[in-house]
């Protein structure tokens, strides 16, 4: 069995700090960790290819200049797009951008939203896993991740065949706990109606990770993430020790600035300590996967 590391960040629930997760644990693996990551932007907002390119100056992005044109640019279209034909292989040029030597991306569409394209048959769904896998990308990058738009759809379905582990951003608020539930459900589901893309391909929960949490959080939050926990602790799903602080920073700030970038060591440490764990959660699904073979 190959190596588990293709990992999907998921809520359906927006607004729960998903993309802003995907993009500053792919910086900070990459830059401080040493890390070869791709990302894969399937959100249509692309907001996590708009962050890195204007970080990387990918357009040339001036404030008082309209982009106009993307078009020469590797997009993810490429891979679902019908001019690529079923029979023609989409080129890792046409679809992976290389923003440094260990971090790349697969760009969202930035003029529209790819369309679902032969969602009947099923064999667009599967587009993106099999480039992955004609292209033999989990062997080439330590992790993908898959950034995915809060909603249950062709993208999503795409995303499930593709990806291992699934990470769920959660703001623990009075309606966390519904968004969490409704994403079970719709994995579950997903499962159920596909069952032989998930015979030899499991999907599982890497986790929870609580966002948005202010320093020196007040009793109301505290309490809700008790409820959470308690909710959830006989359903074998791991909650993350370390929680995503909340910063007006990171909130106002351009695009373009990550968190690795600023002078604060407080919000640095935070997802420093947020990839350490992570890459151990990681290691113990590849471990257990490792043991079980051995067993066999």
């Amino acid at each position: 069995m190959k190596k588990r590391n293709i990992i999907a960040f998921l809520n359906m629930k927006g607004g729960v700090c998903k993309t802003t997760l995907c993009k500053e644990i792919a910086l900070c693996l990459s830059n401080i960790n040493k890390k070869k990551i791709l990302i894969i932007d399937m959100d249509p907002q692309s907001n996590c290819t708009q962050s890195f390119f204007e970080r990387y100056n990918v357009l040339g992005h001036e404030e008082d200049k309209i982009i106009t044109d993307s078009g020469h640019l590797p997009s993810i279209e490429n891979i679902f797009s019908q001019n690529s034909g079923r029979l023609e292989q989409v080129t890792l040029e046409k679809t992976i951008y290389k923003l440094e030597n260990n971090l790349h991306i697969i760009p969202g569409e930035l003029h529209a939203i790819f369309m679902e394209r032969e969602t009947g048959s099923g064999a667009s769904e599967q587009k993106l896993n099999n480039f992955i896998e004609n292209n033999n990308l989990k062997e080439k990058y330590d992790y993908i991740f898959i950034d995915c738009p809060p909603t249950y759809s062709f993208y999503t379905i795409a995303t499930f065949f593709a990806c291992d582990l699934y990470l769920v951003p959660v703001v623990p608020d009075a309606y966390s706990l519904l968004g969490v539930d409704l994403l079970e459900e719709v994995v579950k589901h997903a499962k159920n109606t596909y069952k032989a893309n998930f015979q030899y391909k499991p999907l599982d929960n890497l986790g929870i990770i609580f966002t948005k949490i202010p320093n020196g959080y007040r009793a109301g939050i505290q309490n809700n993430i008790i409820q959470i926990k308690e909710a959830l602790s006989d359903k074998n799903i791991y909650i993350f020790e370390n929680y995503f602080m909340k910063s007006e920073k990171i909130i106002t700030s351009q695009l373009s600035k990550f968190i690795i970038d600023r002078q604060d060591e407080a919000l640095k440490n935070n997802i420093i300590e947020i990839c350490n764990e992570f890459e151990r959660e990681v290691n113990k699904y590849n471990e257990q996967k490792n043991n079980i073979k051995k067993d066999n």
